[in-house]
């Protein structure tokens, strides 16, 4: 996980090192992750995060369990998912008028700003050249290797 954050020209090189000091019960994994991510057919720029200035999906995750908990369904009816389609609409107009008025977005978790400040710390290491790109694959590694509490 940590290669998608990693510089995009620095995948391939730091995925080849991986496969040679991993060991050989992953081979079928580092074969499929070769195949489908590395020279598949999802470019490297598509999954790579390293510029990014959002790196989770949780905003996604969270609109699909609140529309679905809205939809309180598993199979509804035509009306009721038109009416709730309409509900969202109006909703989302609703965030857009307060947004273009100057409200502000919601906050970023502790643990959200604590890995920024980690991960923003680690990439101007690397930047500087006070640390190789192994080293800075090994913080990465360590940093979304961490356990959760």
């Amino acid at each position: 996980m940590a290669l998608s954050l990693m510089p995009i020209d620095e995948v391939e090189r730091q995925f080849q090192r991986l496969q040679t000091i991993t060991s050989s019960s992953l081979g079928d994994l580092l074969l499929y992750f070769k195949n489908h991510w590395v020279h598949g057919v999802v470019p490297i720029h598509m999954w790579n995060f390293y510029d990014a200035n959002h790196r989770t999906n949780n905003t996604s995750e969270a609109y699909n369990l609140r529309f679905a908990t809205r939809l309180s369904k598993k199979h509804p009816n035509i009306w009721s998912f038109i009416q709730l389609i309409q509900s969202e609409h109006v909703r989302f107009e609703h965030i857009s008028i307060q947004l273009d008025a100057g409200a502000s977005a919601p906050k970023q978790s502790t643990k959200t700003k604590a890995f920024q400040i980690r991960f923003d710390t680690l990439r101007s290491r690397y930047i500087k050249k006070e640390i190789n790109a192994n080293e800075l694959l090994s913080g990465l590694s360590l940093l979304i290797g961490k356990k959760k509490k």
